[in-house]
Formats: C-alpha cells, sequence, structure tokens
C-alpha cells in the first residue's frame, strides 16, 4: 500500500510539472524565420507563409491566391493538407519555434489532391489531441506552403 501511494505522489508532481497539455520538448527550435516572411521548418524543409492572407469566400479564391502568391523569391506556394495543417499546429504545440510566431486563430484552407478543399480549423480536444472541425460555411484564411 506505501507504495502505491508512493507511485501515485509521483505521478501527480510529474503531472503538475508538465506545462499545458503536453508541455514542451526541450529540444532546439524546430523553425527558423527566414527574415522574409518566411518560417522553414528545418526537419522537413517546408517553408510556410508567416502572415496569413485576408479571409476568403472559396477554394477556388483560396488556390488563386496560394499559386500567385510570391513570397522571398519563391513562386511554388500551394494550399496545404489537412494532413499539412495538424501537423503544423502539432509542432506549435510541442517544440519550441524559434523566433517564428505563426497566427493559428481562425479557420484555414485545406487542397487535396484530388480536388476537394475545406475551410476548418484545428482544435484542442479533451484529450489535448489537435482534432480537426470543419466551420459552416465556406472561408478561411490561407497559410500557403511550399514545397
Amino acid at each position: 500500500m506505501k507504495h502505491a501511494h508512493i507511485t501515485l505522489m509521483l505521478l501527480a508532481i510529474l503531472l503538475l510539472s508538465i506545462q499545458g497539455c503536453a508541455g514542451r520538448s526541450f529540444r532546439e527550435a524546430r523553425f527558423q524565420n527566414l527574415g522574409n516572411g518566411i518560417c522553414q521548418d528545418k526537419v522537413s524543409g517546408q517553408m510556410w507563409q508567416i502572415e496569413k492572407s485576408p479571409m476568403t469566400h472559396s477554394l477556388k479564391d483560396a488556390e488563386q491566391y496560394a499559386s500567385a502568391l510570391n513570397l522571398g523569391g519563391y513562386n511554388d506556394w500551394r494550399l496545404p493538407t489537412i494532413y499539412e495543417l495538424y501537423d503544423l499546429n502539432y509542432i506549435f504545440d510541442l517544440f519550441k519555434n524559434g523566433d517564428c510566431t505563426l497566427d493559428r486563430e481562425g479557420n484555414y484552407w485545406s487542397g487535396e489532391k484530388d480536388g476537394e478543399g475545406k475551410a476548418g480549423a484545428w482544435k484542442i480536444s479533451d484529450q489535448c489531441d489537435p482534432e480537426r472541425q470543419y466551420s459552416p460555411g465556406t472561408k478561411g484564411y490561407i497559410r500557403a506552403v511550399r514545397p
């Protein structure tokens, strides 16, 4: 019985020491601000637009915005998939992100290879896992990604 009490106390101390749902990793920052409106994921190499677009009301407009974007000397920007948006939010919740600050509030457009795209937002569920929630209607911001 004494060992169970000590184990529960240690578990409680551990849980109280973790900040937020998952806490933050003490590893080196995963993102780097390139100084030209772009944050780069140092692991995947992907580049993300720092400033979100104005509100866009259709998938077609969102796709046109991304394909016309010329940022940091790159013109091959696109809409991220829902999985890339998930990874972006997951990484920002778990890692230090250096000097990269992305406003993640609101709904964002995603594009899929099969031509379907939706506007929605990642929310943190009661179990501390990101979950996709789509808003009624079709409007959202764009956070373009490359490659």
